[in-house]
């Protein structure tokens, strides 16, 4: 679990869900997180407007339908119009905002102005047309477009705009009644205005119910994604201590010294491997990398094939086959020299061999790399894979959707097959 640097207090995080003005103070890692959530909140922000404007598509046919059955063709000719612009209208802001990647943050003020214009529009024109005994039964129609608007102002605005608008939507609805020359006292205005209240103030509270649902599910996915980065890079400089320090270290350990001139041919050897190793693992950790001055696969295994020829192993690297363009990813192509280095050290630690034969091959949608020794092997039901196989190989290949396996007998050398997909 992350620890307590990572921790947003809950009330805050409420807080800025249902203000979405100034977001609480945070320090420390907890404020890295808490900037990554708000930001990844309001790229969601951008999208949820979506389910407001496909409610008033559905909404617009249903209230129309129940308008025209229970009025007949009273007040048709102005609720049909009205109700079929309602639908296209939304249909377009649907298709546009789904083109355009959501609502721009930059514009989301005046696009909600500009909506919420047009439906109080939508329902003055409807109000001043309808016959005077369907009036507040027309008014429901339309009333529609400003029930999604209210609810677009709660999820982007927070839920003081929202209960701003709850407020004016009282004198406004007033307004539209006396548009339609019906008196403030009408028995049936004044009902059907409280419905169209009601109907508001649910929007604001499934708005904002949809917006805490959102906040935290985003929270949520967050933590788990933390908690998977730190156990990866946990992982990565396992592999990164494993395959570049344990290695010159075991490799000094197991270093013979028979007599004097061969112990001074090895040291020095062991030298020149330490020294490159250090050099690889302090570009490792201070360079970025650069995808745009990567070189061809086969360069990369050449060069690999060059570093292990410094600890006494001939490689004999077969790509004739081979085409060597740019199908394979960054990653990919990193992870495979990675996973062939490996297989060539567990070469000259434990095959007892100088030489190994690498081949480059295209197979089945991707790339294989085989190493093969002819060294002394080992039973694998016997010797189970150790970290080196299991995380240096399998399971850096496993994370960009590859495969890695070894085949072993005693007597009869070790196969080594490393595939990952174009």
């Amino acid at each position: 679990m992350p620890g307590p640097g990572f921790a947003v207090p809950r009330r805050d995080f409420v807080r800025t869900l249902l203000h979405r003005g100034s977001p609480p103070e945070r320090t420390d890692a907890g404020e890295d997180l808490a900037a990554v959530g708000d930001a990844t909140l309001a790229r969601a922000a951008r999208y949820w407007v979506v389910v407001p404007i496909a409610y008033r598509i559905a909404a617009f046919v249903k209230v129309f339908i129940g308008f025209a059955a229970a009025n007949g063709s009273t007040g048709l000719v102005p609720v049909l119009p009205a109700a079929a612009v309602g639908v296209a209208a939304n249909a377009a802001f649907l298709w546009w905002l789904l083109r355009s990647g959501g609502l721009p943050a930059r514009r989301t003020r005046r696009v909600l102005t500009a909506d919420l214009a047009f439906g109080l529009v939508l329902n003055l024109a409807v109000a001043v047309l309808a016959p005077d005994p369907v009036q507040p039964f027309a008014i429901d129609v339309t009333w529609t477009w400003l029930v999604g608007s209210v609810a677009m102002w709660a999820g982007t605005s927070g839920l003081p705009a929202a209960l701003l608008l709850l407020a004016a939507a009282v004198p406004a609805r007033a307004v539209l009644t006396l548009a339609g020359g019906l008196p403030l006292d009408n028995p049936l205005a004044i009902s059907r205005s409280i419905g169209c209240l009601v109907a508001l103030a649910v929007a604001i509270v499934v708005a904002c119910g949809i917006l805490v649902l959102l906040g935290v599910g985003t929270r949520f996915a967050l933590d788990i994604g933390l908690r998977r980065g730190q156990e990866a890079e946990r992982r990565r400089t396992q592999r990164l201590l494993h395959d570049s320090v344990l290695q010159t270290l075991e490799a000094l350990a197991i270093s013979p010294a028979d007599d004097a001139d061969h112990a001074a041919e090895r040291l020095a050897q062991l030298r020149s491997v330490a020294h490159a190793e250090a050099a690889e693992l302090r570009r490792s950790i201070t360079e970025p990398i650069d995808p745009s001055t990567r070189r061809g696969f086969v360069v990369e295994l050449a060069d690999v094939a060059a570093d292990m020829a410094r600890e006494g192993l001939r490689t004999q690297l077969v790509a004739a086959d081979f085409a060597d363009d740019d199908r394979l990813s960054a990653d990919r192509r990193t992870a495979m020299c990675e996973a062939v280095r490996e297989a060539l050290r567990n070469t000259v630690k434990h095959a007892g061999t100088s030489r190994v034969v690498l081949r480059v091959e295209e197979r089945d949608g991707g790339t294989a790399v085989v190493a093969r020794d002819q060294g002394c092997g080992f039973d694998i039901r016997e010797r189970g894979p150790g970290f080196g196989i299991q995380q240096s190989i399998e399971a850096r290949l496993a994370e960009v959707g590859g495969t890695g396996r070894v085949e072993s007998t005693p007597g009869n050398g070790t196969r080594v097959t490393l595939w990952v997909p174009h």
